[in-house]
C-alpha cells in the first residue's frame, strides 16, 4: 500500500502530471488514426474529442498552477537537442486549438456519418457535401492534422517544429482531396494549390531558422527552462538580448512574415485566391479545422519567432501595419461579394488574420518607441483576438457546411431544398451567435478582441515621430472600414445562408410538409445524428459568449501567456474596477484611455431585451404587420408571393452595389441585355473578373514558363560536363560552408 501511494504522489506531481496528460493525449490520437484507418470512423472522432478533451485538460493545468514541461529526446547536433516543451505561452494556443478541436470532432461524428445509406430521393443534379459519402480516410487525416499542430505546439526546437508543419501541410492536402466539388477537378486543383503554397510556407520557414541558426548555432532555440522563473531567454530577448541581430534579424522577421504569412493567406498572398478555393473545397468538417486552427498555427509561429527577436526595428512595424490594413480591408470586401457558402467565411479568414498583422506591428513600434503598457496591450490583444477567431471560425464553418448539406448547394443564391424545422432551430441559434461575433457585435468574443485591436491603433499618438503617427491612424481607419464591411457579410450569411433556408411556403399542405419533414428526418439519420450537431452548434454557443462576457479571465490566460516575453504580468496594468464596477470586471485600454465592461454590459443589454419583452407580454398579443418588400421602384410579380423575394432580392443581388462602386477591384463589367425591342425594358448583366485565373496565373504563369524553358535550354542541355561540373561546385560549397561553420 505504501509502495501504491509512493507512486500516486510521483505520479500526480505537477510536473509529472503535465507529462502524462501530453503522453495521454499523443496516445489517443494515435489510436483515433489507427482506428479510423482499420475500424469505424465514428469511434475515431469520438476518440478525437476526448483527446481534444486531455489537451484542453493539461493546457487549463499549465496555465492556471504555473507549470510548465520540458523533455529533452536526443542530440541533434553538438549543440543542440530534439525537446517537447510546453510554456504559457504554448499552453495558451494549445488551449486555444483543443477548444476548437473538441467542437469539430463531435461535430464530424454525424457529418462524417458511415452508417447511412444513400438517399434515393437527394437531388440528382447535385454533386456537393451530400451527394457522395466520404471515404474513410477523411477521418484519420483529419486527426493527423490535428495531431501533427499538437507536435507544432510542443516542440522545443525547429527539427521537430518542421516535422509537424510538413505532417500538417500534406495531411491537410489529401483532406482536401476528399472535398465533394462541383467537379472532381475542382477539388483536385484547390488541393495542389494549397500544397504549393504550403510547401513554399514550409521553404521559407526554413530560411528563417537557418537564418537564427547562424546566429546561435542551435536549433532548439524553442525551448524554454521549465522552470517558471527561468524564462531569461526569452526575457532577455524581450530586453535586447538576440538571436539574430542587424540585417541578419531583418532577415529572419521578413522570412517569418512570408512564411507564416502564407499560410494566413495575408496579402500580397491572397491574390491568389488559395485559401478561400482551398478551404471552401474541402469538406465542411475540415474547412473549419483549416481556417481556424491551421491559420492559428502561422499566428503561433510568427508571434514566436518576431517576439524572441533583439532590437526591433522600425520599418518592421510599418510593413506589419500596411500588410495587415490591406488584408483586412480586401477580405471583408471579398468576404461580401463572395456567393459560396465557404467561401465568404474562408475571405473573413483573411479579414481576421490581417488584424492580427496589424496589432503585432502595433506591438513593434510600441516596443521600438518604449511603450510597455501599449506594448502589452498590443500582444493581449493578439492573443485575444486568435482565440475569438478560431471559435468563431470554427462554429461558422461548421454552421455553413451543414446548412450546405440540407440544401444540397453551397451557392447562397440556390434555393435547391428549404431545411424543415426538425433540423433548423440549433443551426439558426448557432449561426446567429457566430456571425454576431464576427461582426464584433458586443458583448461576444468577437467585440471584445477588435475593440482591443482598434483602441491599440487609436493610440497611434503616443508614436514617437510623426510618420509612424499618421501610418498608425490611416491603419487604425482602414481596419474600423473592414470590421464595418464585414458586417455586411456577416449579414449576407446569416440571411441568405440560414434564414432563407427554412420552410417558408404558405402554399404548400400541411401534409406534403410533414411529408418532407419526414424524408428530411430520415435522410440525416434520426435524431442521435441530429443531437450530435445541435450539441456542436450549441458548444460553439457556450464559447463565443463565454469568451466575451467572461472576458477578464480570457485576458487573465492571456495576460499569463505574454509574461516569457513580455517579462511581465500585464493583467494587474489593464483590468480593474471602475464607477461602481466591482474589481476585475473593467477593461482599460490605457492609463488614461478607454475602458469598459463585457460582462456588466452583458447584463445591460439582457436587462434592455428583457424589460421591453415584458412590457410587450403584458399588453396582449404583439401587433405585427407585413408588407411587401420593395422591387426596385416597380410592382412585384403576380404569381407565388413567396418566391418573389428570393429571385428578385437574392444573394448576388445584395453585394451587387459593392461591387458596381468598387468597380476598379473587382473589375465588375455591366453589360446591358435587351428583352425585347422596347427601349424601357432590357436587364443589367453584372460580371465580375477572376483576378487569379485571368490576371495572377497569366501573368505569373507565362513567366514561370519562359524561366523554365531559359533554365532548361542554358543550365540542364542534357550534356554529362555540365552536370559534373554542377556536382563539383556543390561538393565544394558545402566543404567551404562546414569549415566556416566549424571555426566559427
Amino acid at each position: 500500500m505504501v509502495h501504491v501511494n509512493y507512486f500516486l504522489f510521483l505520479l500526480f506531481t505537477p510536473s509529472n502530471l503535465s507529462f502524462f496528460l501530453l503522453f495521454t493525449t499523443f496516445s489517443v490520437f494515435c489510436s483515433a488514426i489507427l482506428v479510423g484507418i482499420f475500424s469505424s470512423r465514428k469511434i475515431a472522432y469520438l476518440l478525437g474529442a476526448i483527446g481534444s478533451s486531455l489537451g484542453l485538460a493539461l493546457s487549463f493545468f499549465i496555465l492556471i498552477t504555473g507549470n510548465t514541461l520540458s523533455y529533452s529526446l536526443w542530440n541533434i547536433t553538438q549543440s543542440s537537442f530534439a525537446k517537447i516543451q510546453i510554456s504559457w505561452f504554448n499552453a495558451y494556443f494549445l488551449l486555444i486549438s483543443c477548444a476548437v478541436w473538441v467542437g469539430i470532432c463531435t461535430y464530424s461524428l454525424k457529418y462524417d456519418d458511415d452508417d447511412n445509406d444513400d438517399d434515393p430521393d437527394v437531388d440528382r443534379s447535385y454533386t456537393g457535401e451530400d451527394r457522395e459519402k466520404y471515404g474513410k480516410a477523411l477521418s484519420p487525416l483529419l486527426l493527423l492534422t490535428i495531431l501533427s499542430m499538437i507536435l507544432i505546439l510542443v516542440s522545443g526546437d525547429a527539427i521537430l517544429f518542421l516535422i509537424g508543419w510538413e505532417s500538417m501541410t500534406i495531411a491537410s492536402f489529401f483532406m482536401i482531396l476528399e472535398g465533394k466539388g462541383v467537379e472532381r477537378k475542382e477539388v483536385i486543383n484547390a488541393a495542389f494549390l494549397f500544397l504549393a503554397f504550403g510547401e513554399a510556407s514550409s521553404v521559407i520557414i526554413m530560411l528563417a531558422f537557418s537564418g537564427i541558426f547562424s546566429s546561435i548555432h542551435s536549433l532548439d532555440f524553442l525551448s524554454v527552462s521549465p522552470s517558471s522563473s527561468s524564462y531569461s531567454l526569452l526575457s532577455s530577448t524581450a530586453a535586447g538580448a538576440t538571436l539574430a541581430s542587424g540585417i541578419l534579424a531583418s532577415w529572419v522577421f521578413v522570412s517569418a512574415l512570408v512564411g507564416f504569412g502564407l499560410k494566413m493567406g495575408i496579402a500580397p498572398f491572397h491574390m491568389s485566391e488559395w485559401l478561400p478555393i482551398a478551404h471552401s473545397s474541402a469538406p465542411s468538417n475540415a474547412s473549419a479545422l483549416l481556417s481556424s486552427t491551421l491559420t492559428l498555427m502561422g499566428v503561433y509561429g510568427l508571434i514566436d519567432i518576431v517576439t524572441r527577436l533583439g532590437s526591433l526595428q522600425l520599418w518592421w512595424g510599418w510593413i506589419a501595419l500596411g500588410i495587415g490594413g490591406i488584408s483586412a480591408m480586401l477580405g471583408a470586401l471579398h468576404a461580401s461579394a463572395s456567393e459560396h457558402s465557404k467561401g465568404l467565411p474562408a475571405y473573413s479568414t483573411i479579414e481576421n488574420n490581417g488584424l492580427i498583422i496589424v496589432a503585432i506591428g502595433a506591438y513593434i513600434l510600441a516596443t521600438y518607441y518604449g511603450l510597455s503598457l501599449l506594448a502589452e496591450l498590443a500582444l493581449i490583444a493578439v492573443l485575444y483576438h486568435s482565440f475569438s477567431h478560431s471559435i468563431s471560425k470554427g462554429s461558422m464553418f461548421a454552421v455553413m457546411g451543414w446548412v450546405s448539406k440540407l440544401r444540397r448547394s453551397f451557392d447562397f443564391n440556390k434555393q435547391n431544398a428549404p431545411i424543415s424545422n426538425y433540423t433548423g432551430g440549433a443551426t439558426r441559434l448557432g449561426g446567429l451567435f457566430t456571425v454576431l461575433s464576427l461582426a464584433a457585435v458586443p458583448p461576444l468574443a468577437g467585440f471584445v478582441s477588435e475593440w482591443l485591436i482598434l483602441e491599440v491603433l487609436f493610440q497611434s499618438f503616443r508614436y514617437g515621430d510623426i510618420g509612424s503617427q499618421i501610418i498608425g491612424t490611416l491603419v487604425g481607419a482602414v481596419s474600423a472600414l473592414a470590421a464595418g464591411i464585414i458586417i455586411v457579410a456577416m449579414t449576407k450569411a446569416y440571411g441568405f445562408g440560414v434564414l432563407l433556408s427554412k420552410w417558408s411556403s404558405t402554399s404548400s399542405s400541411a401534409s406534403s410538409r410533414a411529408e418532407s419533414m419526414k424524408k428530411e428526418k430520415d435522410r440525416l439519420g434520426g435524431e442521435r445524428g441530429e443531437n450530435f450537431v445541435s450539441a456542436t452548434f450549441l458548444y460553439f454557443i457556450v464559447l463565443v459568449l463565454g469568451v466575451g462576457v467572461a472576458a477578464p479571465s480570457i485576458f487573465f490566460l492571456a495576460s499569463k501567456a505574454s509574461i516569457p516575453i513580455l517579462g511581465t504580468n500585464a493583467y494587474g496594468d489593464f483590468v480593474t474596477g471602475l464607477l461602481g464596477v466591482p474589481a476585475n470586471f473593467v477593461i482599460l485600454s490605457g492609463k488614461p484611455f478607454g475602458g469598459f465592461s463585457p460582462t456588466f454590459t452583458a447584463i445591460f443589454m439582457l436587462g434592455l431585451l428583457v424589460v421591453p419583452f415584458l412590457i410587450s407580454r403584458a399588453g396582449g398579443k404583439w401587433n405585427i404587420r407585413r408588407t411587401s418588400g420593395w422591387f426596385g421602384g416597380g410592382l412585384p410579380p403576380k404569381g407565388d408571393e413567396d418566391s418573389v423575394p428570393r429571385v428578385l432580392y437574392n444573394s448576388f443581388g445584395y453585394s451587387a452595389p459593392i461591387k458596381i462602386m468598387m468597380q476598379f477591384l473587382f473589375r465588375t463589367k455591366e453589360n446591358v441585355v435587351r428583352v425585347d425591342s422596347s427601349p424601357d425594358r432590357y436587364l443589367v448583366e453584372v460580371e465580375v473578373l477572376d483576378i487569379f485565373k485571368k490576371i495572377y496565373l497569366v501573368l505569373f504563369g507565362k513567366w514561370f514558363l519562359s524561366l523554365s524553358e531559359l533554365v532548361g535550354r542554358k543550365l540542364m542541355p542534357g550534356r554529362l560536363s555540365n552536370y559534373i561540373v554542377y556536382i563539383m561546385a556543390a561538393l565544394i560549397f558545402v566543404m567551404l560552408y562546414v569549415f566556416a561553420t566549424t571555426i566559427a
